[in-house]
């Protein structure tokens, strides 16, 4: 998935915040140089989208090897000369995956997207890209892509959409069978005053796909003379059947923030369902009352109960910080995190409350996946 869907830009720097942030203990961070075990079910390849020639703005997205950080293949829209562009990219296992694209036409000053195909490709034993097959069902005519998912076994992907042509919210959630081309639609109601509505980020599948968790953050519609409206302001992470369809607002909740921290203290940036759904993990950002306390941290939570069972990773930010994006492998066990102080963000896997350092380490990544 890309960056935090609360964030909007690629690479995020805040400054300053009152209260504690979360309490963990800072981990240490390998050297880029150290020499590295990979575990054995450890991904061998990443995808990684960014900055070529910073001075450019020009962006590749490249296959690398997990142990070296060689480049192993680059990543296009089949129709690239039609003006496709890479929105997201969504691993069904660590050798299929799907790649979401939107044909983005330039009017004046502007571009607005006109339409999105999804695709699926694999990559080989040796860090190849092969096979670009269009996805049934997946010609998505005057819509934009955001986040995208995909079940182990690659029967169902998961994209949240809005119009193209305009700057409306990703507030809706499509659900497509890619072996009959079936399409399930999760939305919200008219945006009526008095009502709640939700917009939608993150979405990762559980349950051997009958559950499709994601993040949002419920809003009022408010208006002059409106029914009476209340939400606590802070994220929530919510689930629901992915073959049912129907309104966002009758889906499940898992998690509140205002349950597991001050909404003052921070936010929740990214989130991520484990594979048996049993469990959530999260990229807080906390904003701390010292340079001690403010950080990022990864937490996982039980999704029945709202306990915390583990910080598996914290970094200390100081009055600041830099983030870019969270993202796991479709096992969950493997966790990629781009973050830190704003002279010195890492980017790399989470091992044992450790990060190791992905080669090279760069800053100038949008997103990556494995």
């Amino acid at each position: 998935m890309r960056m935090g869907w609360i964030l909007a830009a690629a690479a995020v720097v805040l400054v300053g915040g009152t209260g504690a942030g979360v309490s963990a203990q800072a981990a240490d961070i390998r050297p880029a140089g150290a020499t590295v075990v990979l575990p054995a079910g450890l991904p061998r390849y990443y995808i990684e989208d960014g900055i070529k020639k910073p001075r450019s703005g020009q962006t590749e997205t490249l296959v690398r090897r997990t142990a070296t950080g060689a480049v192993t293949a680059t990543i296009r829209c089949p129709r690239l000369p039609a003006g496709e562009e890479i929105s997201n990219i969504a691993a069904a296992d660590h050798h299929a995956f799907f790649l979401a694209c939107d044909r983005v036409l330039q009017r004046g000053a502007n571009s607005v997207v006109t339409g999105s195909r999804i695709y699926r490709f694999l990559i080989t034993a040796a860090g190849r890209v092969s096979s670009y097959s269009l996805v049934r069902g997946a010609v998505l005519d005057g819509l934009r892509t955001g986040s995208l998912a995909a079940t182990p076994d690659g029967s169902q992907i998961a994209v949240t959409v809005a119009p193209g042509a305009s700057s409306a919210e990703i507030a809706k959630i499509m659900v497509i069978n890619t072996r009959t081309a079936e399409h399930v639609v999760w939305q919200n109601r008219p945006a009526v005053p008095g009502t709640i509505r939700f917009n939608v980020g993150d979405l990762s599948f559980a349950r051997h796909g009958h559950e499709l968790a994601f993040l949002t953050q419920p809003r009022c519609v408010h208006a002059a003379g409106a029914p009476p409206c209340k939400v606590d302001g802070g994220e929530e992470v919510r689930a629901l059947n992915p073959a049912a369809g129907g309104l966002l607002g009758s889906s499940r909740v898992l998690l509140r923030q205002s349950k597991i921290m001050r909404l003052s203290k921070g936010y929740i940036n990214d989130a991520v369902v484990s594979p048996g759904g049993s469990a959530l993990t999260l990229a807080i950002v906390g904003v701390g009352a010292s340079s001690n306390s403010s950080g990022v941290s990864v937490v996982r939570y039980s999704a029945a109960t709202d306990k915390r069972l583990r910080i598996l990773y914290r970094i200390p930010t100081g009055n600041g910080f830099f983030y870019r994006f969270f993202s796991a492998d479709p096992s969950g066990r493997y966790l990629l995190l781009d973050a830190g102080p704003i002279s010195g963000a890492v980017n790399g896997w989470i091992d044992h409350g450790r990060l190791v350092r992905l080669k090279p380490a760069g800053d100038n990544v949008f997103f990556e996946v494995w």
